[in-house]
């Protein structure tokens, strides 16, 4: 298992972006993805979070080296936002102005932080054909917080 960590994982995540793979869920209660790789190959990634480590395995080549592939970066991103989407129900009651506010200032100071060389801008609309985060809703607000914060 690899222990997963934004800064280890850059090269894959970019690597993710340029490929475009199809990631697939297999089962969302025990997190585990199919992934299909530029060659065409399904590879299966599984993800497991122990004494808060959040850790991941992908079955390719890389991955059994416990080398972070491209795969696991892939699937991790479906990973966060399915669990989020499954636990949404326990989030607690918010004025809905206010959690948007929010949802919004944590977005933009936590994407300045962890990414200040590259346009929050150009990614929404590379990814949502949105160049700013008003035009989200409040549900995508938070699964987007939840992406950048791995």
């Amino acid at each position: 298992m690899i222990k997963l960590q934004a800064d280890k994982m850059t090269k894959a995540i970019e690597r993710s972006k340029a490929q475009h793979p199809r990631v697939r869920v297999v089962s969302a209660s025990e997190r585990t993805y199919s992934v299909t790789g530029s060659q065409g190959n399904a590879y299966t990634v599984k993800f497991v979070v122990v004494n808060g480590l959040r850790l991941g395995e992908c079955d390719c080549p890389a991955g059994r080296r416990e080398q972070v592939c491209y795969h696991l970066a892939s699937a991790a991103q479906v990973n966060v936002m399915t669990q989020s989407m499954r636990q949404g129900a326990s989030v607690p009651a918010v004025s809905y102005a206010d959690e948007r506010a929010g949802l919004i200032s944590s977005i933009k100071s936590t994407w300045s932080a962890r990414f200040p060389n590259e346009s929050l801008a150009d990614e929404l609309m590379a990814r949502f054909r949105v160049n700013y985060l008003e035009a989200l809703s409040v549900d995508f607000l938070r699964r987007v917080l939840t992406a950048i914060t791995l």
